[in-house]
């Protein structure tokens, strides 16, 4: 089962002043929504596969010299799909964001920048294993606001889908791993997700590439990114081997 982490923080962002506006050019609500949307979706934790933002009201208030402010009460729900094979129907929390007070600034590239919180914790933030496949445990549908979609602007990280492909020959678990060593101690920085398709990623989801599975040899060779070269053996549902001292298993 997926260990959850909530590491008790706030999210201050901290942008150079120097690219800001002062030319009396202002952000508007909807540009807010959208800032505050895309960053929402980065900070996407560790485990879930979809976050959903459900604006109850933006409030714009004064603008001072180039920095607008905004007051938000929302709703951000974060869903884990689980891994069926064991009856993990994975993990669903709600977080309300009430009447918190952000800012918005322009970088020197002229995007729309939102500084302020984006943890909650305590009585604003509700987490539940969910009880079904398919199925959230706290459903979005019953708290009030509208859910934002901003067309083209940037969505939540890219999906995967469980349970696990299986091919002719061989299964293969598609979805997140971990790496271990000798004594079964976890590597950090070599964890890595598998996607649907052939493509895959790094724990940062930052360098990615493309695999190729051999079902009847039970192989995965990894073409460019991170493992690039790399060739893991004895592929099962439970992992795989990328060297003799170095197991992939699917992290739940």
């Amino acid at each position: 089962m997926k260990k959850k982490l909530f590491i008790s923080a706030l999210f201050l962002g901290i942008f150079s002043l120097l690219g800001c506006s002062s030319d009396g050019q202002s952000g508007n609500v909807e540009q807010f929504k959208k800032a505050f949307y895309n960053q929402a979706m980065d900070l996407l934790p560790r485990g879930f596969e979809k976050r959903t933002v459900k604006f109850i009201s933006v409030t714009q208030g004064a603008t001072t010299s180039g920095i607008q402010n905004f007051k938000v009460t929302a709703y951000i729900h974060d869903y884990d799909e689980g891994y069926a094979p064991n009856r993990y129907w994975g993990q669903s929390c709600l977080s309300k964001f009430d009447a918190l007070p952000y800012t918005m600034i322009k970088d020197a590239y002229g995007q729309w920048l939102v500084q302020g919180r984006f943890t909650i914790l305590g009585a604003n933030q509700k987490c539940e294993d969910n009880h079904s496949q398919g199925v959230s445990s706290l459903p979005i549908d019953a708290v009030p606001g509208a859910v934002y979609s901003p067309g083209a602007a940037k969505t939540a990280k890219p999906e995967f889908k469980g349970p696990p492909a299986k091919e002719a020959g061989g299964q293969l678990y598609v979805g997140e791993y971990a790496c271990y060593g000798t004594g079964n101690r976890i590597m950090a920085g070599m964890g890595f997700t598998l996607l649907a398709g052939g493509k895959y990623y790094d724990g940062d989801r930052q360098r990615g590439g493309a695999y190729v599975y051999n079902a009847t040899a039970g192989t995965i060779t990894f073409v460019g990114g991170f493992l690039g070269g790399q060739k893991g053996t004895g592929v099962t549902l439970k992992g795989f081997n990328l060297s003799s001292t170095v197991f992939a298993e699917p992290w739940r």
